[in-house]
């Protein structure tokens, strides 16, 4: 996981997110608790393939607004 300064748009998450990791949940988690603005999955050496995704795309796109907080 790496910090990223600024927020990420919603177009950019499928790109940096790998929500289906096991150790998302996790890494957001951790995010949250030191205050980053976002967060990047890519490069990371901690991913591990998890058959439970937390947020499916779909759901995401429903409800666009309740990610823009």
């Amino acid at each position: 996981m790496k910090k990223i300064d600024q927020p990420l748009d919603l177009s950019s998450v499928a790109e940096h997110r790998r929500e289906d990791c096991a150790n998302y949940t996790g890494c957001l988690h951790e995010a949250s608790a030191l205050l980053w603005p976002s967060f990047s999955c890519k490069n990371c050496d901690r991913y591990i393939a998890s058959s439970l995704c937390t947020i499916d795309s779909y759901e995401r796109n429903a409800s666009p607004l309740a990610w823009e907080i």
